[in-house]
Order: structure tokens, then sequence, then C-alpha cells
């Protein structure tokens, strides 16, 4: 049995993309509004445009998604839930989400709006898909690091469509879990506003000293290209294929959506012939590539995902440097591909050993060969190309732009005869006496019958043969439709004049069009605007603001335990086993927890403290049993509860009665969020690290709410480990290499950021600054979160000796009690624990 074909999805970050995705063979395309899109930085789509784009893909039997895929603060959820009410009227086949509160409140206000989670969400395992077919989603786009083993298992546990992307940029963090961008310059991923600072260069250092790598980006992956994993993906089940590229150029829509279009019809039809083409292969590089990747599909990938050398297009290998003539500022290329004029090339210079050191593009203008002016040359050809920069001798040569592709890509979306055509079926009736009549019906089921005012004459010499009116009837030209069969039913000997079969037939068309647009729109909302209630304004009736907020402090081992219940932590948060530290590491068992559990609950009992046991923020499939073993252990032992940091994990713990506090990445960015895990089941909710203590207000009335005080922040968690991609040898396995040494990568403004792994071998990004906000416990309380929290992951040896845990805690504890017996700030500050701290987000926000 031959699989279905799943779903070709292409972006469309203009109305140019678009027109190329759907002329170049896309079932379906995803593109954003002005506001609310993980894409901030693209063209995207006002309202009216949102409407015409619709319209123009329905016509032509393409669904249109439009991403509404951001964290929202309290104040835009009206806005963002009128909005969905404006692509339900306008006929959107999907709304692409990623905030839970507007996941929540779509289901109740637009509940036949159809919804899927975006790779925001950080899906990745089949209890989270779970949850979220619980909340009303159908489709579910799982984060890029599933395997193809992983995508099957999670579309038949669930029974969910699954989405995955197959082409394109891949982001170094899982999607959803990075504040890099965010904590650097104020922009937010999480927002839609990424710039993108794994694109710079780093350092990897080792116990504090460089370390000389082959390459400086060393976060920036290749880009993905998975046209070889295809026949393998087919057998997954896979719902939808995934393009990336809403602020790629309308030409790179139009060339990679329709590789993958043929491949998938070769796949379909003969397995043997499910690969691309020489030519093919070179146009998916040509368009842009930082070099490719299958990620993770097969397996992981290590250093091969990576692209060190350079973060940006390199385009296709054109050519060496011979020479270059100072007088006649030439340079001579021995080509290995062609070139013509108007191509863009990219001289990578090398120095004297080699290495490469500066780069300098040109547009082709002129090229000589044998002294004489060519408009084109090809491989093997020894051109002379006129540049005004020295270029030594041996320096690779690219074509990152060739224009004659280029302008073949434009015809296909540009051209006034559609390439993209819907089948339709026609039967005409032409009775002497009687109007014409014209039925078009497609195979959506749409069908329009019309006649004419013309009254069909006698014909008075040759009358109109049958096969010369459907020749007529069926010349659709350049409308979206082509006539797959025609049948003319003639009655007597009938004249008609051509341009009355012309006006029928154009008028058929017409009223066709109308209709497939027509049927695709939906009710409006039933009343004119939505207006959602202030949670601030009506708390939940169970509850209730502590009398005295509490002090929580995370800690990942018995003595830092020890020092957090000594310094006056009201609450424990256990994680021993979650990270790897200090030497000999043990990295040969994927996740498998060995803290002393029962030691931990009965040191914090005896001080009369609550304790929580930590669980991963990522937790594969195979990964769950341990996960399991960690509930099964807080029920055993009586601990209070578990700290959760993804859905899947937050569904199974419920289920096995286990209390829960959610953690900080699950991103809970406003009150309509918070009250949902409330009523969920959840303790108590961590904020979100990126908003104000402004914005925390209504967050911290609307249910008990948990922030970040103190600590290194997690910035990101990758499934590439840096140091094992560059140090950890070439083999499938890795030697391990950060069993011993602490590591660090340091970027271009000398701003160092601690690496820390875990034993599932992901690695774990820090902030360079610790976040302190120990001067400031005053305006935090006044927000009224029911608790503040320390957390001490990362802290170095020396921050440890001249901080100390216990000392850090009573600092915190002496700033809350002193504000609640005195009503101000204490004198503890930032100043007495070292320099080099932030205050976060609390006071600047992000974009």
């Amino acid at each position: 049995m031959k699989p279905a074909r799943p779903e070709l999805l292409a972006p469309a970050g203009s109305m140019e993309a678009l027109r190329a995705a759907v002329e170049n063979g896309a079932d379906a395309v995803y593109l954003g509004a002005h506001a609310f899109s993980a894409r901030g930085y693209a063209a995207n789509f006002s309202d009216k445009e949102l409407e015409e784009a619709i319209d123009y893909a329905h016509l032509r039997g393409v669904k249109v998604y439009v991403t509404v895929n951001t964290l929202l603060r309290d104040g835009e959820m009206e806005a963002a839930l009128n909005l969905l009410c404006r692509l339900k009227e306008m006929g959107s086949d999907a709304i692409l989400v990623q905030d839970i509160g507007l996941l929540s409140l779509g289901r109740q206000y637009v509940p036949d709006l159809p919804l899927h989670a975006s790779t925001q969400m950080t899906l990745h395992n089949s209890e989270g898909a779970l949850f979220t077919k619980e909340l009303g989603i159908e489709r579910i786009v799982l984060s890029r690091e599933c395997s193809l083993e992983e995508i099957k298992r999670i579309g038949e546990t669930s029974g969910l469509e699954t989405e995955a992307f197959i082409h394109g940029a891949l982001c170094i963090s899982y999607s959803g879990q990075c504040l890099l961008s965010s904590i650097i310059g104020g922009r937010s991923g999480n927002r839609g506003y990424c710039a993108q600072p794994c694109r710079k260069g780093y350092r990897l250092k080792k116990d504090g000293k460089t370390v000389k790598t082959e390459g400086t980006y060393l976060l920036s992956p290749k880009d993905l290209n998975s046209s070889p994993c295809i026949p393998a993906l087919l057998k997954t089940g896979i719902s939808s294929l995934k393009i990336e590229g809403r602020m790629k150029r309308p030409e790179y829509v139009a060339g990679v959506v329709g590789t993958y279009s043929r491949l998938l019809d070769r796949c379909l039809e003969d397995r043997k012939k499910c690969s691309v083409s020489r030519e093919e292969a070179e146009s998916l590089e040509q368009l842009f590539n930082r070099g490719f990747t299958e990620g993770y599909f097969v397996k992981n990938p290590r250093g091969e995902l990576m692209s060190r050398l350079r973060p940006y297009n390199r385009g296709v290998f054109a050519g060496t440097v011979k020479s270059y003539d100072r007088k006649s500022r030439r340079v001579t290329v021995e080509l290995k591909a062609s070139l013509s004029a108007g191509d863009g090339i990219l001289f990578a210079g090398t120095d004297r050993e080699g290495r490469e050191e500066k780069e300098e593009g040109w547009v082709i203008r002129q090229m000589y060969r044998g002294n004489k002016p060519v408009k084109q040359a090809n491989s093997g050809d020894t051109v002379e190309i006129p540049f005004n920069v020295e270029v030594r001798p041996g320096s690779p040569v690219y074509r990152t732009l060739d224009k004659g592709l280029m302008d073949t890509l434009e015809k296909s979306y540009t051209s006034e005869t559609s390439l993209r055509k819907i089948p339709v079926l026609m039967k005409a009736g032409v009775w002497e006496g009687k109007p014409l009549e014209l039925t078009l019906w497609d195979y959506d089921s749409n069908s329009v019958t019309v006649k004419s005012e013309y009254v069909v004459e006698k014909a008075l010499r040759q009358p109109g043969k049958k096969e010369q009116l459907a020749r007529q009837f069926s010349k659709l030209g350049n409308t979206g439709f082509e006539p797959e069969t025609i049948d003319v039913d003639v009655h007597g000997e009938v004249f008609v004049p051509v341009k009355e079969i012309n006006q029928l037939r154009n008028h058929a068309v017409t009223e066709l069009e109308k209709l497939r647009i027509v049927r695709g729109k939906r009710k409006p909302c039933p009343e004119p605007g939505i207006t959602l209630p202030e949670l601030v304004a009506c708390p939940r009736p169970e509850w209730e603001h502590p009398e005295q907020p509490l002090l929580a402090v995370s800690v990942y081992s018995p003595g830092e335990l020890e020092e957090a219940i000594d310094g006056g932590a009201d609450l424990l948060y256990y994680g021993e086993g979650l990270f790897c530290s200090g030497k000999g590491r043990d990295r040969d068992k994927a996740i498998h927890f060995e803290a002393d559990y029962e030691r931990a609950v009965r040191m914090v009992r005896a001080a009369g403290r609550k304790v929580y046991f930590k669980t991963p923020r990522i937790v594969k499939d195979p990964e769950m049993p341990a996960v399991s073993e960690i509930l099964e252990a807080a029920k055993a032992l009586a601990a209070d509860g578990v700290l959760v940091s993804n859905l899947g994990v937050f569904r199974l713990a419920k289920a096995r009665g286990v209390p829960v506090i959610l953690d900080s990445p699950l991103n809970v960015f406003n009150s309509y969020t918070l009250d949902f895990f409330c009523k969920r089941g959840a303790e108590k909710v961590t904020l979100s690290p990126e908003l104000t203590l402004e914005e925390i207000k209504p967050l911290a009335a609307a249910g008990p709410s948990e922030a970040i005080v103190h600590g290194r922040l997690e910035l990101m968690e990758s499934e590439h480990c840096v140091v094992g991609g560059l140090l950890g040898g070439k083999k499938e396995r890795c030697t391990a290499p950060c069993r011993n040494g602490n590591y660090s990568l340091v970027d271009e403004k000398n701003y160092e950021f601690p690496l820390v792994m875990d034993p599932a071998c992901r690695m774990h990004l820090l902030n360079s600054k610790a976040l302190c906000m120990l001067e400031h416990v005053p305006k935090l309380l006044e927000t009224r979160v029911a608790s503040i929290r320390i957390e001490t992951l990362g802290m170095s040896g020396e921050e440890k000796e001249e901080q100390g845990i216990r000392k850090l805690t009573r600092m915190y504890r002496a700033a809350i009690d002193n504000y609640l017996k005195k009503g101000k700030a204490g004198t503890g500050t930032c100043d007495k624990l070292g320099k080099g701290f932030t205050t976060g987000h609390y006071f600047r926000g992000v974009k």
C-alpha cells in the first residue's frame, strides 16, 4: 500500500512569495499578520492583504495557515482574539499558536477555528502531544530535534496530525526555549523578534583558557535539507512537510517548493525515483545554504550539524583563483561551474596557510575568455573578471547568485499564464430557441450553472458542430481552471456566435471562482468584538495571597541542600542528577537519576521546610520512564511534589497524582495562561523571566506565582553539545571531553557564557551575568508574588566560596523579613556579593 502524500507546506512572507509557493506546487502556505507573528521582521500581511491572500489560495485549492504564535501580554490578548475572529471570518484554514492562554481562550471564544500547536511550544514527546489534544489542538509542529522514529511514535500515540520542518534554517536551541536574543539585546524570540545572536562569533574556553577551534561561529547550524530522507519520512505517517523561510525572497520559495513538490510526486509514483536530480540538488544549494545537514531525522549529527566557518549563504563553489593582474585589475579564475553576466560571486581570500581570512562580493558586469568579452562561461573554462581588490591565488570563488535561475523562477509566479490549474468538468447545452447553458464543477463539490440572455438561433448556412462548440467552450485560457472533460449537448441545427460562447464561459468561470472563495468563509463571531475580563479584577475564589511570601532555592547536591536550609529557605527544589558537574562525569547513561531523594526529604522535613523534586526541561519518550521514577519517588517519600518544565511531564504528573509547580520554561507570560494552569491543577506557576515588574502584577493577582530573583538564567537548551561536537572526535559516539574541565563560550564583546551539560548530552547555555534583585526585593514583594527563587545552577567554585549558598540565602531571607517587619529595603546589596550582576528584564522588558 502506497503511503498517502503528506501536505507540502510553504512559507509566505509576502504576496509575491505566496504566489511563488502556490504556482510551484504547495498544498498549503503559512503566513503572518502584522501583529503576533513569530517572524516580526518579515513583511507580513495587513487585514486586507490577509483576505486577498486567503482568497487567492483558496481559489487555487491551497490552504492557508496564519501564525499568531508569540507570547502575549495581558493587554494584547483581546486584540489577538479579535484577530482570530477576523481570520475565522476570512476563511483561514487554521491558526498556529504558542501562547497557552490564547489557545484556551481561542477554544472558548472561537471554537470552530482549527488551531495548530507551533514549534514554539516545544512539543517533543507523546505526553505533551496528548496534553494539546485535550485542549482541542488538531495538529502539532514537532521540535526539529525529533527523529523519524519519534515522529512516528508521537503521531501514532496521540492520533494528532504531525508536522515537521524539512528544509531551511535551523535553530541551535529547542524552539521556545531560547532567551539569548532577549537577554543580550531585548529582542525576544518568543515575541517574534529574534536578532539571531547564535550567528555571531564565539570562542570556546576550558578552565579559563581559550581552546583553538576550526571556525568561530560555534552556535551557527547548517541549513536543513531533508530531501534524502523523504522516503523514510513518508513511512512515519507524517501529515505535513514544512519549509522554513518567511524571511526569504520569492524566488527561493519557488525553487525549494517546486523541487520538493516534484520529489514527492516521484516518490509516490516509484520509490526507485525518490531522489533529487543533480540539477535540483545544485538549485537547492544555489538558492541558499550555509552547508546542508539532514538534522536529527536519522541520527544525532554531532559536529556535522554546524557551519562554524561562516554563518551566511555561500552559494555554489564556482572555481579557484589562478592569478591577479594588478595592472589590468583582473582576476583569473579556473571555473568548476558556469558563470554568466549578472551572476553574483564571492572571493573567499586565504592566507599563506590556506585559511580563509577575508571575503569580497561582486556582481559580474564583464567577463573575458582569451581576451574576448563573453556573456557566459562553463565549467573547465578559464576567465578573467575585472575586480578592484587583489585576491590571492588559490582562493575559492563561489557563485552566490545565479541570475538565469532567478529569472526562470521569477517567471514561474509572475507569468500571465498560471501554472496552477484546477481541473473542472464542463457540460454545455445548446438548444435551438433556448438560452445557452453551461455547467462547471470541480472535485471539491463546487458546481455552477449559468444561462445566457442570448437565445440560440437556427443556422442559416452551416450549423455549428459539436466538436467545434466543445473546443470553443473549453478555451479557459489564463484562468485558474483547465477542462478535464467537456460534454456539449446539441439539439437542432444551431448557430452560436463565438462572442456569446465566450461571454457565457467567462460568466461561469467567474461564478465558480466566487463559489470556491465563498465556501471557505465562516460566520463572524457572535459579538462585534471580544472583551475579556481582567483576572486581576476577578481573582479565582480559591486563591488567597499568602501573608508572607516564601523563599525558594534550587539546588543540585546534598551539600547545597543543607546550605540552603541553614540559610532560611522555605522551599527547596532538589535536582541532583539533572546536570553533570565537576570531574569524572558519567556520560554512559542517557538519563538516570541516582540522587539520594530519601536523605533529601529527611533533611528538609527535619527543618520543617518543603521539598519538590526537579524534572528535566526536555524529555523524549525513551527518557520518560526515568522521569516516572522521580514522580514515583516523590509519592513514595511523601515529598511535597515536583517542579516540571514541559507539558508532557505536567500531564504525567497530574495523572499520577503528584503535586506540581510549573517552572519558567513553560513561558507563562500573561494572567490567562497562569489562570489556565492553576485551574488544571498547578499549585504554583513560575513566571517568564522576560516580564517586567509592572507586567508581573496582574499575573500575581490571578494566581499563585513565583519569580526567579537570583542566579544565572538558562538562555538555551540544545540537543547539540558544542564541546562534544568540537572535541569529541569524528565518530558517531562522542568521547565525552566534558568529563574533565569547565567550559564556556565567549562572545565578540568578551562576555563569558558558562556551559553545563546533562546526562542526556544536551547542552545548557547560561547567562554571562547572574541575575541579582537583592536590593529590589521590596519592589518584587509589592507585586504580590507568592514566592521568589534563588537559582544556583552554574555557580562557579569561586562564586560558591565568595558568596556561598548559605550566605546568599540568608541575605534574601533578611531582605524579605526586613521588608515585612519594617516596610522598607534591607542593607543587603548585590555589590556585597561581587560584581557583574544584572537585573534582567525586570526594569527593561522585551520587544
